[in-house]
């Protein structure tokens, strides 16, 4: 006499199948992706800082006014009050911003410290907010960017580094400014931000 019951269970075949799903899932699901979210963090940020260096550029040859560009605090910014450029050589307060605003050259000889001073016409075009919290951003070329009327700057040739991770330099990338005034984002970098 024939058994007719049917025996319930999983073949080799499907258990060997379900374990492979598990382990892909599990694989995506404690992926660490620190690097890669650091290394967009940086590109993002000087992406968005060599659009304003170059817009800084062509408004200061469309307008024939010098434009500046430097860090200042957003508070003192936002409520139009006078601001003094503070170095983008260091890193300083998490609190301040990149900006660019238009100057009367009469008022600014080359190489002084600038001021944004709205009520004598000052005007900001562009602001960039810090970067996030633990990360550094360094600038080598001095306290600030000055572009002429031709786009040239009349300040030092430079290069903005960006450290997402001050402690692991592995996914630092840089930005150059050259002298013409033209900013050309370089990728991953060896230079360090300390």
């Amino acid at each position: 006499m024939k058994n007719n019951r049917k025996h319930k269970g999983f073949t080799l075949l499907e258990l060997m199948i379900a374990v492979a799903i598990v382990g892909i899932v599990a694989t995506i699901a404690l992926w660490d992706s620190s690097d890669t979210l650091e290394r967009n963090r940086a590109e993002n940020y000087l992406l968005d800082l060599q659009r304003i260096i170059s817009f800084a550029r062509a408004k200061a040859v469309s307008t024939d006014t010098q434009v500046t560009v430097c860090k200042g605090w957003e508070s003192r910014i936002k409520s139009d009050q006078v601001s003094i450029c503070h170095p983008l050589s260091k890193n300083n307060a998490q609190e301040q911003v990149i900006f660019m605003f238009s100057n009367d050259k009469e008022r600014f000889p080359r190489n002084v410290i600038q001021w944004y001073e709205p009520y004598y016409g000052d005007e900001v075009y562009r602001m960039l907010p810090p970067p996030s919290n633990k990360d550094v951003i360094t600038y080598n070329g001095g306290e600030q960017i000055i572009f002429d009327t031709s786009g040239s700057i009349l300040t030092q040739v430079g290069t903005f580094v960006y450290c997402p991770n001050p402690n692991n330099n592995d996914n630092n990338k840089a930005l150059l400014i050259n002298k013409s005034g033209s900013a050309f984002y370089l990728g991953d970098t060896n230079l360090k931000c300390n």
